[in-house]
């Protein structure tokens, strides 16, 4: 499940990569059309705002992975190590769960748009609310690994105590 997760983390950086020029293009042209030119460009605005999406949530999957997401740890430092680790377990489950919900709620909500064509780009509303199950589903995957290694961990210490 590991090498699924670096392998997952790695496309979502290309990705990122790739979806953060096109919005620095799409916004760039905007202001070169407009201010320059005097011809605005009716679509950037929107391929913008759809960028950013998938570019939030693909590094939000991404930091996941990297662990740099904000977390008050000052309590779990202080509490016995084996009462920590289970609070730390407790805790992706529980985000587990709740990014499970997103990912069946956003393909849901992707099913549902998929007939609406956005306004100014005339592509059906799912591409830019495609974001929110694929991201779910790399962090899904990203913290069930989490889970997974810790497990192994756990088991390879007992052992080792025996």
């Amino acid at each position: 499940m590991s090498r699924i997760s670096d392998c997952l983390n790695r496309v979502c950086e290309i990705g990122l990569i790739l979806v953060l020029s096109a919005m620095a293009v799409a916004v760039f042209m905007q202001v070169l059309f407009r201010y320059i030119l005097q011809l605005p460009l009716f679509w950037t605005e929107e391929f913008a705002r759809y960028c950013l999406i998938w570019a939030s949530l693909l590094g939000a999957a991404i930091a996941l992975k990297r662990k740099q997401h904000i977390a008050v740890t000052f309590f779990l430092e202080h509490f016995p190590q084996r009462l920590a680790g289970v609070l730390t377990f407790a805790a992706h489950i529980s985000v587990a769960l709740i990014l499970g919900v997103m990912t069946f709620g956003g393909f849901k909500l992707v099913l549902v748009t998929s007939s609406q064509i956005s306004p100014a780009l005339r592509i059906p509303m799912a591409v830019p609310y495609l974001a929110l199950p694929v991201g779910s589903l790399v962090m899904l995957i990203h913290i069930i690994s989490f889970i997974l290694h810790r497990q192994t961990n756990t088991v390879e210490n007992q052992e080792s105590c025996l």
